[in-house]
């Protein structure tokens, strides 16, 4: 073989590998586009999952917030009622031991009269 044909046996051999790259390149490239469609749309849907997450966690927060400061207003009315009838216990027990004094300073006086 000559060198002309030498020269036009590569020259074909580096044209039919231009080719080939082409399309692979081609495919490649749909292949890529294609998979950077699907990455795009795992991740919207993963970024609306964590939002739609997120927005369930701040409303438990506040139902949580509102029964727990429902259940501080229940124990502060609970302890002001305790408070009232523990006052009112106290007067009672006041009015029984003054009455109980008077009787035992009544009856020292009958014994000393």
């Amino acid at each position: 073989m000559g060198f002309w044909q030498l020269l036009t046996l590569g020259g074909t051999m580096a044209t039919i590998l231009g080719v080939f790259l082409t399309f692979y390149a081609m495919i490649n490239n749909r292949t890529l586009k294609e998979e950077s469609k699907n990455t795009r749309e795992v991740l919207l849907e993963e970024s609306k999952n964590t939002r739609e997450i997120l927005l369930r966690i701040e409303q438990g927060q506040a139902e949580a917030r509102k029964e727990n400061e429902e259940a501080r207003r229940e124990v502060a009315e609970a302890m002001a009622e305790a408070r009232r009838e523990m006052a009112e216990a106290i007067k009672g027990l006041g009015g029984l031991i003054r009455g109980e004094g008077e009787q035992t300073r009544d009856v020292i006086r009958a014994r000393s009269a």
